[in-house]
């Protein structure tokens, strides 16, 4: 299975850190408006077989290419991004994602992967019904047009203690279905998961300057604050014991694939 890195880097700018935008007019339709027909499955086949055709590839395989590291506006700096003040075109949650995936990058398989901090229950949530439903129009389920895979991804640096270094670790999951996958995501610590980088003052000022996107400055408050009061999770105590409506951490990426 291979990956197209120039097709990944190319689409997915790693300048707007995985912010999804849209591929042109007229604008794709999203998952609940159209299925995947079984002619557009077989088409795609078809093309398939004729790239495999003229590369030296094993009979019985066959190149797949797709983007397991994939942002929404979930995330905390694509949220930030999405502002109009740092030229992004609004919010793009995790279906966009989908649509993105399926009608502008045309991608076989890829991987929802929000950073975990942002991520609360509520947006999990809503994080996994995407997916499920993103998969749910992908037609032929032995030869759908696109899968798409559930994650997060743990992110801690410490540039001062390389002992506490690990970078970032993308995780993602095989299986949706809802007993099959975590109860929530999992962040590294931090200590402030919910503060906001731009300031009650400044996000005012911003929407006096751009009337016209004041919502979406306005709303930066209401996206940290929805952090802030989830309370933290109980630390020492199995994951599967937990509630569902606190934030879990994990000091060491060993603890998530305990």
């Amino acid at each position: 299975m291979l990956m197209n890195s120039r097709l990944k880097t190319g689409l997915l700018s790693a300048s707007l850190l995985g912010l999804l935008v849209a591929c042109g007019e007229p604008e794709p339709p999203t998952i609940t408006q159209q299925v995947i027909s079984p002619e557009a499955v077989a088409e795609k086949y078809e093309r398939q077989q004729s790239v495999e055709a003229q590369l030296p590839v094993q009979k019985g395989k066959q190149i797949l290419f797709g983007d397991l590291h994939v942002h929404s506006s979930l995330s905390p700096d694509a949220f930030i991004t999405s502002l109009p003040l740092m030229h992004g075109d609004g919010l793009h949650p995790p279906a966009d994602a989908c649509d993105f995936a399926r009608y502008c990058s045309a991608l076989d398989f890829w991987s929802i992967n929000d950073h975990a901090e942002g991520i609360t229950p509520d947006r999990w949530q809503q994080t996994k019904d995407s997916i499920r439903a993103c998969n749910a129009v992908a037609g032929d389920t032995d030869n759908p047009d696109t899968v798409a895979f559930l994650g997060w991804e743990w992110s801690q640096v410490d540039h001062y203690n390389k002992d506490n270094h690990y970078g970032h670790k993308n995780v993602v999951f095989l299986d949706t279905e809802e007993n099959k996958v975590p109860k929530r995501s999992i962040a590294a610590p931090r200590e402030q998961l919910g503060r906001s980088p731009i300031p009650e003052s400044a996000q005012y000022v911003l929407a006096a300057m751009d009337f016209k996107n004041r919502n979406l400055y306005l709303s930066v408050d209401d996206y940290y604050r929805a952090i802030e009061e989830t309370p933290l999770c109980e630390k020492g105590v199995d994951t599967r014991d937990l509630p569902l409506d606190c934030l879990e951490t994990a000091d060491d990426p060993q603890e998530l694939v305990k």
